[in-house]
């Protein structure tokens, strides 16, 4: 498990190597079949727990809300659980950025469909993601980019550790959706 959690970690400084979880982003990412929105969990006050709402900013001021056809980056909002009530998870896909406390190594990344996986009972969070009207039924189209945090304690602020693992995934990000506001070329 060290090796795996040294190789993310390489990952986030920028090195070539490559994990599952990327192809699977870059996979859920660049299908345009169905509407993808993206979406920022987590609380602002709880160090790594703001991790999604960072990235999510990061990401909509990059690349703007629309950064191509069949895309929405939502601005950051702590009521996850209002945003998604607000999408049809039976014709629209959902792919949440979130810390996720499974035990792993601070800042490993993971990716995982509700629907393959036992994700959405975690809880950093009030309401599990798992239960909320229209992902219950559609959990398939639901998706989860974990990133483990190393601190929940009170403050502002990412660890470094995660800091570079939420840099990792928004250079994917930006990558498959075009690098800039004005989409892909």
């Amino acid at each position: 498990m060290k090796a795996e959690g040294a190789s993310i970690a390489s990952e986030a400084r920028g090195t070539e190597s490559s994990e599952p979880w990327e192809a699977k982003l870059r996979e859920v990412l660049l299908d345009s079949h169905t509407p993808l929105h993206l979406i920022g969990a987590g609380n602002p006050l709880r160090r790594d727990d703001s991790v999604g709402l960072e990235l999510v900013s990061q990401l909509v001021t990059k690349l703007g809300r629309n950064p191509r056809k069949n895309v929405l980056l939502h601005p950051p909002d702590v009521a996850t659980e209002r945003q998604l009530s607000r999408i049809d998870c039976g014709k629209e896909r959902v792919l949440i950025f979130d810390a996720v406390a499974s035990g792993r190594l601070p800042g490993q990344v993971i990716l995982a469909s509700l629907g393959d996986s036992k994700f959405g009972y975690f809880a950093t969070h009030n309401v599990p993601i798992r239960i909320i009207p229209g992902v219950a039924e559609n959990p398939a189209n639901v998706y989860v980019a974990g990133i483990e945090p190393e601190s929940l304690e009170v403050g502002e602020g990412l660890t470094a550790t995660v800091n570079a693992s939420a840099r990792r995934v928004s250079m994917i990000v930006e990558s498959a959706l075009g690098g800039g506001k004005n989409g892909p070329s």
